[in-house]
């Protein structure tokens, strides 16, 4: 394998490539349509540009899709018929977080137009930003194809021949941690609303210190991302009910992230977010987005 195409470098995205290109492997991806954002990314990571699809798949080994779950079926309908204009079949790897019966939709796609198509979840953090490796766990006929992205910031971790494999464990792992997120950023602004901040922090902080540690890192972050992880809660809800288990948990979870995405926070960047503002910051402008004050709302409640 020499190259590979991201779709596309966002925060994931960008940071995967710059470590593949490490690794001595061609970095390429079309950025046609794309924000300058993501322009800005994928230059400061090294990618090559190329104007279109056709010429993106025509010089490639390995697609690798790294985006907001809302666009990982249209995206993958669209290099699909690349594939089939170019006339060149490179693997595709769905690495979105999206629900088992999502995958068989892109799989089908894919498979469609002759192209080998690999499962891939991923879990953690980008490369370079942990201790640990940034995990791939890969699932399918041919995800041996993956194990070319092995390295220290990278491990490819295979799960066998089956589709779907892959996107289940990431949907379960995501189901806790950005499930988790959102029922303390629940529990947080009901709080606030009702004027029991500090002293819900205070017990936290004195029964459940790791907990009430998380909340003070993840919290006041949330807004950022919120837009894109609405689409993941939808999937992990229909993953969920597809084991025959209640979807209702991660249907809440995302109709907070559509709250949240209604903040003034949620315009920040990953780049721009304020360093300096604090947790009880950000519940304050949670709350006054919901159009309470805590005065008021206290007299309903209490």
């Amino acid at each position: 394998m020499n190259t590979v195409a991201i779709l596309s470098p966002g925060d994931m995205g960008h940071a995967v490539g710059r470590t593949l290109s490490a690794q001595g492997l061609r970095v390429v991806t079309c950025l046609k349509g794309r924000s300058d954002r993501t322009r800005n990314l994928a230059e400061a990571a090294g990618f090559i540009d190329l104007p279109s699809l056709e010429a993106m798949v025509s010089e490639t080994d390995l697609v690798l899709s790294i985006m907001p779950p809302s666009a990982a079926v249209d995206v993958a309908r669209s290099v699909a018929t690349a594939i089939s204009t170019a006339g060149r079949r490179p693997a595709y790897a769905d690495c979105n977080a999206v629900s088992p019966k999502t995958t068989g939709k892109i799989a089908s796609e894919i498979i469609a137009c002759g192209a080998t198509f690999i499962d891939a979840g991923i879990v953690g953090p980008p490369p370079g930003k942990s201790d640990q490796p940034t995990r791939f766990y890969v699932s399918g006929p041919q995800a041996e194809l993956m194990d070319a992205l092995d390295g220290a910031e990278i491990s490819v971790r295979q799960m066998g021949s089956e589709i779907g494999r892959a996107s289940a464990i990431k949907m379960c792992y995501a189901a806790v941690t950005k499930g988790s997120w959102t029922l303390y950023a629940a529990a947080l602004t009901t709080a606030e609303i009702m004027g029991l901040t500090d002293l819900y922090l205070k017990e936290l902080e004195s029964s459940r210190p790791h907990v009430a540690a998380e909340m003070r890192s993840m919290v006041p972050r949330l807004p950022v991302d919120a837009g894109r992880w609405i689409g993941e809660m939808e999937e992990i809800a229909s993953t969920l009910g597809a084991a025959g288990l209640p979807e209702g948990f991660h249907d809440g979870a995302a109709e907070l992230f559509r709250l949240l995405d209604k903040t003034p926070i949620a315009a920040e960047t990953r780049e721009t977010i304020d360093p300096t503002r604090t947790l009880e910051d950000a519940l304050s402008i949670y709350a006054q987005t919901l159009n309470h004050t805590t005065a008021q709302k206290a007299q309903d409640l209490l």
